[in-house]
This record gives C-alpha cells, sequence and structure tokens, in this order.
C-alpha cells in the first residue's frame, strides 16, 4: 500500500515567554515528525530541544521497521548521553527536553515518547489522546486509581525527559497507518488550553491546521511555548495488517 500523506508544522515563542524553547522535525520525505519541548526553568532548554531535532533529522533509517525503529531509540539514548554530559560540564544543573515522534513505514504508524508531549489521533471522527504524560500526577495516578487533587504544588512536574537523567526510558506503540487517520504532536502549551474536540474541528477542516492549533492556544491564553506538528494520511485503499496494535 503506498500512502498519500500530508503534513505541517508550527511552533511559536508565545506571549509570555522570552525566548522559545520548542523545536518540531517535520521530515516528510522520509515520514518522520517529531516535537521536543525543553524542560521549563531549566537552563539551556532551547539547546536541548534543538539538539534532539538535530540528531532525529539526521538519523539512518532502514526500509525494514524493527531497524528504523532501533535506530531511533540509539538516537534518543545516544542525545540523553551528550545532554546529561554537556550540563555536566558547564554546570548548568539539570536540561532536558519532552521529546514525542512519529514514523509511519509501510502500513504502520510508530510513536516513541518521554515526557509530556503529546500525540493525538482523529479516526472516524473520534479523538483520542495516544501517549500517556510522563509526569508526576499522572505516575501518581496511574499507582493508586485516583486523580491528584487540582493545584497540588508539583503535580505537573515531569518523570521523563531526554537529558534530564543518566538513564532514559521511552514508550514507543506501533499500530496501523490508515486512510483518513489525522494526528497531531504538540507541546503542553497546545495541549494545555485546547479543548481536544475543538483539536478535532481544527485538524479536520483547517488547510494549515499545525499554524491554526497554535493560533488557538494562544488566543485561549497559553502562557508557554507552543508547537503543534500536523499529519493527514490520505487516499482509499486499505489492507489490514495481521495485528492491528502492539508495543515495543
Amino acid at each position: 500500500m503506498s500512502l498519500q500523506i500530508s503534513s505541517s508544522a508550527f511552533t511559536h515563542q508565545g506571549h509570555y515567554r522570552k525566548r522559545n524553547e520548542d523545536a518540531c522535525l517535520d521530515q516528510i520525505e522520509r515520514r518522520l515528525w517529531a516535537v521536543c519541548d525543553g524542560m521549563g526553568g531549566h537552563q539551556a532548554g532551547d539547546y536541548a530541544s534543538q539538539w534532539i531535532v538535530r540528531q532525529l533529522a539526521a538519523v539512518n533509517l532502514s526500509d525494514r521497521l524493527g531497524r528504523s525503529v532501533q535506530s531511533i531509540k540509539c538516537c534518543l539514548q545516544d542525545c540523553n548521553r551528550h545532554l546529561w554530559g554537556y550540563a555536566r560540564a558547564h554546570q548548568l544543573g539539570q536540561i532536558g527536553a519532552t521529546v514525542v515522534l512519529m514514523l509511519i513505514q509501510g502500513e504502520r504508524v510508530v510513536i516513541i515518547w518521554a515526557g509530556d508531549s503529546r500525540a493525538y489521533r482523529v479516526r472516524n471522527g473520534q479523538i483520542r489522546q495516544m501517549t500517556d504524560d510522563h509526569s508526576y500526577a499522572q505516575e501518581l495516578a496511574r499507582a493508586t486509581g485516583r486523580a491528584p487533587e487540582p493545584g497540588q504544588p508539583g503535580n505537573e512536574a515531569i518523570t521523563r525527559a531526554v537529558g534530564a537523567c543518566e538513564s532514559l526510558s521511552l514508550d514507543c506503540l506501533v499500530m496501523e497507518a490508515r486512510p483518513g487517520d489525522n494526528w497531531m504532536l504538540c507541546s503542553d502549551g497546545v495541549s494545555g488550553v485546547v479543548d481536544p474536540y475543538r483539536m478535532e474541528e481544527i485538524l479536520d477542516s483547517a488547510i494549515a491546521p499545525a499554524e491554526a492549533l497554535v493560533d488557538e492556544a494562544l488566543q485561549n491564553g497559553s502562557r508557554d511555548n507552543c508547537t503543534a506538528v500536523c499529519v493527514r494520511i490520505h487516499g482509499s485503499h486499505f489492507r489490514a495488517p495481521s495485528s492491528s496494535t502492539e508495543y515495543m
């Protein structure tokens, strides 16, 4: 199956930040996309996010999905080691960036992430968040089965990010690539202020959905950098794969 794909990407410093610590990758020719968000409050967050995007832009992809996924994971582990060492060498304390990336090969979509930058999918008019946030609030909810009290200090602290710790744990999801699906990768500057149903409307109707989503976030008062990458899979022919969903 040959999928027809279009994509758009847009990032904005926002109205309240002195610099843009987000970075994004839109490599439609290689069917590779990413969003990184430098860790807020830490030095050199913009360096971290830009470094990761540059390394992903140059990663070697194979014609075999498993090898491509392994190359991407190795690339992110190398980024983690570099940023961890960079912070130590320059006495910067803790630096890092969240990452969420998407790769399409053949009939598969791969999502890899660490942190709270998210991937969403719209299928058959229904939007679904495909990633779980790596944050204190979500870790607590998974461990206890109940949500933490709103407004508690530290709830949104990130528990994973590239470069933030000496070791890095990545989550990976592999599923079918289906014509008609709309995908979005975004930083929390967008997901934190744009309602999912509004996301769905924009993804389904906007000519330049990434810019429209960022504009919506800014109009809604986002106080963070705002970044969105949107990927639309066109076409009508689809042969269902033998297994629709698996984890790696």
